[in-house]
């Protein structure tokens, strides 16, 4: 059996596993069905619709911490998953009232966001939990980061094949049947998350209790200065990705229109995005299963691809005409989603070695508070600049800024990787 997929022999893994894949999946369908009717209803303002969620996960990351980290990890994602639902369904409902809203849109796509910063820190704590064996986390990581992935793959084709029959507002109804799936594959095995003996650590309220909640995580990363700076890297490069695969693509589609056998529009962008999914997912594969002999160096290999895959999509768009424009944008997709695995699976690892318990919630908490720092000033900033040099233009050079961090990275940590002082993780081994 292929080493990622060892933990499906766990009943209790499998069946978190199968949720979790619901609720990414859906996940998905929702952002694709979020981007395309803003593009269609307010053009290429709806960056400052995507920029609602990172403004919205932000504030929960530097302030929600203290709140967070008193509840049992079960009790959190459980929750989560089950207000997401509610929150999915409400534009639908507002729908048969007002017909599209975009306030009740961005207020469900706000809502989400902040709910993804109480479920995510909580699964990232439950999983040194879930499995003992510390030599099996890196499967498991390659296996939940699987999760993510290939909805990347089936997500946008479950939306090309949707988009036949079912109107564009029901994918989030799609989307909320998903939520409730993965709440209620948490709540069948909840006594195998939760370490029973750990007791959440006590914190302060209101504002100072945000304050202190925000530091500890500061303090974590500072005290091991490779992974911390890991992490920020990683947070940092979610904002051009972000605005790359999200928002700018759709806004190709619609401006050059590829098309072949009869896909176009929505179905177009679907497998566009699907094929960066197949990517995601074979990289997955050999990120989650191989063991590197300079594991930081080969990380930023994973920005190399990501980079030069975004920076194909937008020569494929420019310089190639249909019906060949449609394969070559979709080959550049699967290079670039080939990439991303490389860093982030390694990345969660040696994160999961490195702290332990809370340790784990609040470091990763402040991860995703700058990750969405970082994606809200580059969706912030995408407006603009599509309105100045268009959609493609932007993302052939977010393309080479990812692709110049990856080749930043690597020359560094491949000069430094022999050098590098022994992190408490190796010490722990």
């Amino acid at each position: 059996m292929i080493p990622v997929l060892r933990p499906l022999k766990d009943r209790a893994v499998a069946t978190v596993w199968s949720g979790l894949a619901a609720s990414t999946i859906g996940e998905d369908v929702f952002r694709i069905a979020v981007v395309w009717i803003a593009a269609e209803q307010i053009g290429n303002a709806a960056g400052y619709v995507n920029a609602a969620q990172y403004a919205a996960m932000l504030v929960v990351g530097l302030l929600g911490a203290s709140l967070f980290d008193r509840w049992r990890a079960d009790r959190a994602m459980i929750g989560a998953k089950y207000a997401s639902a509610a929150l999915a369904v409400l534009p639908v409902a507002g729908f048969y009232v007002w017909g599209v809203s975009i306030p009740l849109l961005v207020i469900s796509v706000m809502g989400l966001a902040a709910l993804r910063m109480v479920f995510t820190p909580a699964l990232q704590s439950a999983v040194p939990v879930l499995v003992k064996d510390r030599d099996a986390l890196q499967a498991i990581n390659g296996l939940f980061d699987a999760t993510w992935r290939l909805a990347r793959l089936i997500g946008p084709v479950l939306a090309a094949v949707l988009n036949a029959f079912l109107p564009v507002i029901h994918f989030l109804t799609v989307t909320a049947l998903g939520f409730v799936a993965s709440g209620l594959s948490v709540w069948l095995v909840r006594e195998r998350v939760v370490d029973l003996a750990a007791k959440p650590r006590p914190g302060r309220g209101g504002w100072r209790g945000a304050w202190d909640a925000l530091l500890d995580g500061a303090r974590l990363m500072l005290r091991e200065r490779t992974m911390g700076a890991l992490l920020l890297i990683n947070a940092f490069a979610n904002g051009p990705w972000s605005v790359a695969l999200q928002l700018a693509i759709t806004l190709m589609v619609v401006e050059h229109d590829p098309h072949l056998f009869g896909f176009h529009g929505l179905a177009a962008l679907g497998l566009i995005i699907g094929t960066t999914g197949v990517g995601d997912v074979i990289g997955n594969l050999v990120a989650g299963s191989v063991r590197f002999r300079r594991p930081l160096a080969t990380m930023f290999l994973g920005y190399v691809a990501m980079g030069s895959g975004f920076v194909l999509i937008a020569l494929a768009a420019w310089g190639l005409d249909n019906p060949y424009k449609l394969p070559a944008m979709m080959l550049a997709g699967l290079i670039s989603g080939f990439g991303g695995p490389f860093y982030f699976i390694p990345m969660i690892t040696r994160m999961q070695t490195v702290f332990r318990g809370p340790e784990i919630a609040r470091v990763f908490r402040l991860r995703l508070a700058v990750m969405a720092a970082s994606m809200l000033l580059f969706n912030l900033g995408a407006t603009p600049l599509f309105d100045l040099i268009g959609p493609t233009h932007t993302e052939l050079w977010f393309g080479l800024l990812l692709l110049a961090l990856g080749l930043g990275g690597y020359l560094y940590f491949r000069r430094r990787e022999g050098s590098l002082p022994e992190t408490v993780e190796s010490a722990r081994r």
